[in-house]
C-alpha cells in the first residue's frame, strides 16, 4: 500500500532570505542570440544548484524562463551566493562579446511566505519577483530588511538607494545596492599610527540554546566584560557593536584583519537548571597562542546585576592574563531584563534611521524604557541623542524645545549615573553642536574620556569639538582613534561624517569628500553630511556639484535658509561660518530666524574631576 502525501497548505516560513537572479529583456536576448543564450543559462543553473547546496546553505525554489528564485538559511549566505553566482554567470560567456554574456540582475529580500507541494507563495514572493526590474545587469539590490541582517564593510559595501516604487502593485521599498567588499585598508590601520596599544576584541559568546533570543545572553556577557576592561590604559578595548559583526563569521585571522585585535576573547555558554555555565578562551590573534581558558558558573540572574560575580571573575581573569594589575568597576549597567535590552538595542539603531515611522518608534520605545528603568542611564542617553539628532538633521518642528528635551535627558542620565561616559559625551555633544558653548563642551568631553578611555562616542565627539573650536590636526587624530575603537560600527555613516569633518577642518578637502560620500552611500538623506559635502565642493570651486548637493539638502530640509542654519548652535564657529558662506555662494536665501537659546535647566552635579577638567 502506497503512503499518501498530505499537503499542508498552511505551512509558514518567516524571515527567510529569498533571492531572484534573472536576465533582463529575455525575449529580445533570445531573438538576438537564439538558443546559445538559453543553453548558457541552463548550464549556469545546473552549476548554481550544485554551488548553492555545497557552499551557500541555499537551494532553488522556483525555475523561471529567464532565471532562478532561491532560498537561503541566512542573509550572509544569500549575499555570498549573489556575488559568487554573478561571477559564475560572467565567466559563462565569451569575454570579447558582452552581448552574448549572461548579465544577470539580482534582488534579495527577507521574506515571509507559505510553503506547499505546489511551491512557495505569498505577497513577498510576488515582491521579490518584481524587484530585479530595479537592478541593472550585473547589480545586486537588497531590501532594507535584509540589509539590516548584514554588516556594512564586512559582508559588502552598501549604497543607499532610498525608497523605490515596486510594481505591481506600486509599493515603495527602501533598497540598497550591494558591492563586493573593497580591499581598502581597514579603519583601524590608520589609527595604529597614533595608538600603539594592543587591541582586545571580546566576541559575543555563542550558544545553541533554542530560546527566543539565544544571542542576547552572549551579547550581555561580552558587553559586561568590555565595560569592566575599558578603563585599562594599556589595552585598546574594541566596542561590542564592532565585535558583534564578527560573531560566527570566521576565526582569529579574520578578527585580526577587520578589527585590528591583538588579543581575542571568545566563548560559549549554556543553562543547566538555574545556573549559567560559561566557557571562555583568550588567545593571541596572530600566533593563535592560547593565553587563558576557564569555566565559570553562577545563577542566571547574576548576569543582570551591577556587581555581577560572573562578569567580574571573567574580566579579572582576562585582565590578569593581559598583565593588568586591577579591574575597574562596570562603567555601564545592563537593563535588568532581556526584553528591555532587546528594545534598547533596536531603538539605538532606529534613532539613526531616515524613516519617519522608525524614528517615531525609536522615540516612543526609548520613552517607555526611561519609565520602566528610572535608575538606568542608557535609555535616557539615547532618548537625549534622539532629540539632539532630530535638531541637527533639520527634522525638528521645535528646535528649541527638542534642544531643551535633549539636555533634560542628559541631565537625568547623569543624575542616575554621574560617571557614565556616554551620558557625559552626550552632554558635551549638545553643548558643542546645539548650544555653542565650547568651554562646557570641553569639560564634559574630557570627563567622558577620563571615565572611559575606550568609549568610541567620547572620542568621536571630542573630534567634533576639536574640529569646531580647537586644533584641526588633533581632530583628525581623535577621529581615527574613535574609528579604531569601533572599526565595524553599525553607525559607520556617522563616524564617516565626523571623520570627513575633521579632514575638512584640516584643509584635506579631497579626503574629506571621500568620507562624506562614504557616509552618504550608507545614509543618503542625512542632512549634516549633505551640508558638509556642499561646503567642501564650494571651497574647491565645484559650484555645479555644490548646487546639485544643495538641491538634495533642500529636499530633506525644505525652507532652509542661511539664517535658520546659523540659528542652531553657535554662529561663532569657523566651520559653521564656512558652511554659511558656501550656502550663500550656492544661492541659498539669507532668510531670518532667531537664534536658539540654551535651556535654563540646572547643570547636573558632577564629580570633582568633571568640574575641573577642560576649559
Amino acid at each position: 500500500m502506497r503512503a499518501t502525501k498530505i499537503q499542508n497548505p498552511s505551512a509558514k516560513v518567516k524571515g527567510r532570505p529569498l533571492m531572484v537572479m534573472d536576465v533582463a529583456d529575455w525575449d529580445q536576448c533570445l531573438s538576438d542570440s537564439g538558443g546559445v543564450l538559453r543553453n548558457r543559462l541552463e548550464g549556469w543553473a545546473r552549476e548554481a544548484k550544485w554551488q548553492l547546496l555545497a557552499f551557500h546553505k541555499g537551494h532553488i525554489v522556483k525555475r523561471m524562463d529567464n532565471g532562478l528564485m532561491m532560498e537561503f538559511a541566512d542573509a550572509r549566505s544569500c549575499l555570498q551566493a549573489a556575488f559568487a553566482l554573478g561571477e559564475l554567470a560572467e565567466s559563462a560567456g565569451p569575454r570579447a562579446n558582452i552581448s552574448k554574456r549572461l548579465q544577470l540582475r539580482t534582488a534579495a529580500h527577507l521574506a515571509s511566505y507559505a510553503r506547499g507541494e505546489d511551491g512557495i507563495r505569498g505577497a513577498d514572493v510576488q515582491l521579490i519577483s518584481a524587484l530585479p526590474a530595479l537592478a541593472q545587469p550585473g547589480e545586486v539590490v537588497v531590501t532594507a530588511e535584509l540589509r539590516n541582517r548584514l554588516a556594512d564593510g564586512l559582508d559588502a559595501d552598501f549604497e543607499d538607494l532610498g525608497d523605490q516604487p515596486v510594481q505591481p502593485p506600486i509599493r515603495p521599498m527602501h533598497l540598497f545596492r550591494a558591492h563586493p567588499r573593497s580591499a581598502d585598508a581597514p579603519d583601524w590601520a590608520a589609527a595604529a599610527k597614533h595608538d600603539l596599544r594592543p587591541g582586545l576584541a571580546v566576541i559575543p559568546f555563542a550558544s545553541g540554546l533554542p530560546e527566543a533570543a539565544p544571542w542576547m545572553i552572549g551579547e550581555l556577557i561580552a558587553e559586561g566584560v568590555i565595560a569592566r576592561l575599558s578603563r585599562s590604559i594599556g589595552v585598546r578595548v574594541i566596542s561590542r557593536q564592532s565585535t558583534s559583526a564578527l560573531r560566527e563569521r570566521g576565526g582569529l585571522d579574520m578578527i585580526e584583519r577587520y578589527l585590528g585585535a591583538t588579543f581575542v576573547l571568545t566563548g560559549s555558554y549554556c543553562i543547566r537548571g538555574k545556573k549559567l555555565v560559561v566557557n571562555a578562551e583568550l588567545a593571541e590573534a596572530r600566533s593563535h597562542t592560547l593565553l587563558w581558558s576557564g569555566q565559570l558558573q553562577r545563577m542566571v540572574g547574576d548576569l543582570f546585576q551591577e556587581d555581577s560575580e560572573l562578569l567580574f571573575q571573567l574580566a579579572h581573569a582576562v585582565a590578569q592574563a593581559l598583565g593588568n594589575a586591577q579591574v575597574s568597576k562596570p562603567l555601564t549597567q545592563p537593563l535588568p531584563s532581556l526584553d528591555s535590552n532587546l528594545l534598547l538595542l533596536a531603538s539605538i539603531s532606529m534613532t539613526h534611521s531616515d524613516s519617519v515611522e522608525m524614528l517615531q518608534r525609536a522615540r516612543d520605545t526609548l520613552t517607555q524604557l526611561t519609565v520602566l528603568h528610572p535608575k538606568s542611564a542608557l535609555p535616557k542617553v539615547w532618548l537625549g541623542m534622539w532629540y539632539a539628532l532630530n535638531v541637527i538633521k533639520g527634522k525638528s518642528d521645535d528646535a528649541a524645545g527638542d534642544t531643551r528635551r535633549a539636555r533634560e535627558q542628559a541631565i537625568r542620565a547623569l543624575e542616575a549615573e554621574p560617571e557614565n561616559a556616554i551620558a557625559l559625551a552626550l552632554e558635551g555633544y549638545i553643548q558643542c553642536q546645539l548650544l555653542g558653548n565650547p568651554q562646557k563642551a570641553r569639560s564634559y568631553l574630557d570627563a567622558s574620556i577620563e571615565a572611559n578611555p575606550s568609549e568610541p562616542l567620547a572620542w568621536l565627539f571630542k573630534s567634533l569639538y576639536s574640529t569646531m573650536w580647537d586644533s584641526s590636526s588633533l581632530s583628525v587624530t581623535e577621529a581615527y582613534f574613535a574609528r579604531s575603537l569601533s572599526p565595524v560600527d553599525p553607525l559607520r555613516y556617522f563616524f564617516d561624517l565626523l571623520t570627513g569633518g575633521a579632514l575638512f577642518a584640516d584643509c584635506e578637502h579631497e579626503q574629506a569628500i571621500t568620507y562624506f560620500n562614504r557616509s552618504l552611500k550608507a545614509s543618503k538623506r542625512h542632512a549634516p553630511t549633505l551640508r558638509m559635502l556642499l561646503t567642501a565642493q564650494a571651497e574647491l570651486g565645484r559650484i555645479e556639484e555644490g548646487k546639485d548637493t544643495l538641491g538634495k539638502l533642500l529636499a530633506e530640509v525644505p525652507g532652509l535658509t542661511v539664517s535658520s542654519y546659523l540659528a542652531t548652535g553657535s554662529a561663532d564657529s569657523a566651520i559653521r561660518q564656512r558652511t554659511a558662506k558656501a550656502l550663500r555662494q550656492l544661492g541659498l536665501p539669507e532668510g531670518g530666524a532667531a537664534p536658539a537659546k540654551e535651556p535654563t535647566s540646572q547643570r547636573p552635579a558632577r564629580s570633582s574631576r568633571a568640574r575641573t577638567s577642560g576649559g
